[in-house]
């Protein structure tokens, strides 16, 4: 699902005509895929890859993500009701895209076992693909 989500993105949105549902329907595939980025994290600690505090510092990053895709749904929905002004949506994602890449949250989400780090890395790495998906098929709109 996460390797999947920027191609999809990308699909999705190349040249929008409906910028609107467009950003919707991407922030709710976002939350998708964090959602079974939870579980995945989950497993890692069940399974013995991850430490507790490891996941712990995992899930508040994820969480932090999750919170930033519904700021990112909100401004998308303030932006339709604003009249779909261009660059408002572009705005939206661009905003997204520089909170998930905070680099003081992006600090949290070190772990040590090399298979689960790998893991981690592809779910950071799949979100930040995303929103770098919506900001090109936006393309200014």
């Amino acid at each position: 699902m996460i390797k999947r989500l920027p191609l999809v993105l990308l699909l999705v949105l190349t040249g929008c005509k409906d910028p609107y549902g467009s950003s919707a329907k991407a922030g709710g595939d976002i939350a998708l895929g964090i959602a079974a980025a939870f579980s995945t994290v989950d497993q890692l600690r069940v399974q013995g890859t991850i430490t507790p505090a490891e996941e712990l510092n995992v899930v508040g990053y994820l969480k932090f993500a999750n919170d930033s895709d519904k700021a990112f749904l909100t401004c998308v929905s303030v932006a339709h009701d604003n009249g779909n002004k261009a660059g408002t949506y572009t705005a939206c994602a661009q905003t997204f895209n520089t909170s998930i890449n905070n680099p003081a949250e992006l600090a949290l989400i070190k772990v040590n076992n090399a298979s689960a780090s790998s893991t981690v890395n592809l779910v950071v790495n799949g979100l930040t693909a995303a929103t770098k998906a919506i900001v090109s098929g936006l393309g200014g709109a």
